[in-house]
């Protein structure tokens, strides 16, 4: 395609995200104040733009032609994408993440079982009324996969995470991931014979650079020690700061392990497809009738999710005031769904 597919008239058609339908199924106040108003927070969560990163970094990991160079240019990004982590302590936190993620990442898959047929890969599809099988006249669906690949038993979905933890209730929220079930169907209309997703999660790894102790730190540790020596002395040495280099070789250590990266294969039902369609076409008629009302109603239950509160919480507690909008917000067309902002956890 020409240009990035956003909420925008197509064939006379307003495109539809899954994050927009699921923005208005949690709040239709909440897809207003980012769809309609195209307000959007001028400070993004740390952990979506560190996940933001990494999808990007298995992109170029999976174009890249060049067996020989990928892993090189791949840490070239990384390096750009946090340049001020000499001046910023929070950068040069992710940074040493991310270069030991994708490290570990080149040396667990330097071969793959499956053979990439796509990248990044859009699509657009027609929302259907499940009863009748007409296309909507309004609206038509929209998104973007990470990849497709194909396996010995056929084309699967290849979805990127990052995630801190993968146990057994990260793995069942798997299997209800919504977005990418629905991407499958779509898919399958445009001629891929879908099987199934591969979930490809990275695990952020709880390692800490050592800060060493400071001068008063030292002497109080070495007078406590001595105090339990006979002699009333102490050989203990103070503690130094660990160095970038050091640390970086514990996090290349932590992500040779075998549980540092995850892949979990999911086959998706026809039944299931079916009912997502039905979701689907009904969430389209609420937003149809809410948009002819002018009735855009604020969910207070989901003004915390991930315990975190909704990035508009602000403006909803002020009365929809423009001083906060403008304080807080920034004019943005909202393209979530293809500019891939990744999240730890699925969206439901």
């Amino acid at each position: 395609m020409s240009q990035s597919i956003t909420q925008t008239e197509a064939n006379d058609k307003t495109l539809l995200t899954y994050s927009a339908l699921n923005t208005f199924r949690n709040c239709p106040r909440k897809y207003k104040n980012r769809y309609l108003d195209n307000l959007r927070p001028r400070e993004r969560a740390e952990a979506l733009s560190f996940g933001s990163v990494i999808h990007t970094a298995i992109e170029l990991w999976y174009r890249s032609p060049d067996t020989e160079s990928r892993l090189p240019d791949v840490l070239a990004y990384i390096d750009e994408a946090f340049e001020n982590r000499v001046v910023d302590s929070n950068q040069m936190v992710q940074w040493h993440l991310a270069t030991a993620m994708i490290r570990g990442y080149a040396e667990r898959y330097a071969t793959e079982e499956f053979e990439v047929v796509e990248v990044e890969k859009e699509f657009v599809g027609e929302i259907r009324n499940p009863d009748t099988g007409r296309q909507s006249q309004t609206f038509r669906i929209a998104g973007k996969v990470d990849g497709i690949v194909r396996c010995h038993d056929g084309l699967y979905l290849l979805e990127h995470k990052t995630a801190s933890t993968v146990d057994a209730s990260y793995l069942d929220k798997l299997w209800t991931d919504t977005q990418i079930a629905l991407y499958c169907y779509y898919l399958r209309e445009l001629g891929y014979p879908i099987v199934g997703v591969i979930y490809n999660v990275l695990l952020k790894s709880r390692l800490k650079q050592g800060k060493g102790e400071t001068q008063e730190e030292y002497k109080a540790r070495h007078a406590e020690l001595a105090a339990k020596n006979k002699s009333g002395k102490s050989t203990a040495k103070r503690q130094m700061p660990e160095t970038d280099v050091e640390f970086q070789s514990r996090l290349t250590e932590w992500y040779s392990r075998p549980e540092a990266f995850h892949r979990e294969f999911i086959y998706l039902s026809e039944d299931r497809l079916a009912m997502l369609q039905d979701e689907v076409w009904e969430i389209t008629q609420q937003y149809l009738d809410a948009r002819r009302r002018g009735k855009w109603l604020l969910n207070t239950s989901n003004c915390f999710s991930y315990q975190r509160p909704c990035e508009y919480l602000a403006y909803c507690q002020s009365g929809f005031n423009p001083n906060v909008a403008d304080n807080l917000y920034e004019i943005a067309l909202p393209n979530e769904e293809l500019s891939r902002v990744d999240s730890e956890a699925p969206q439901f």
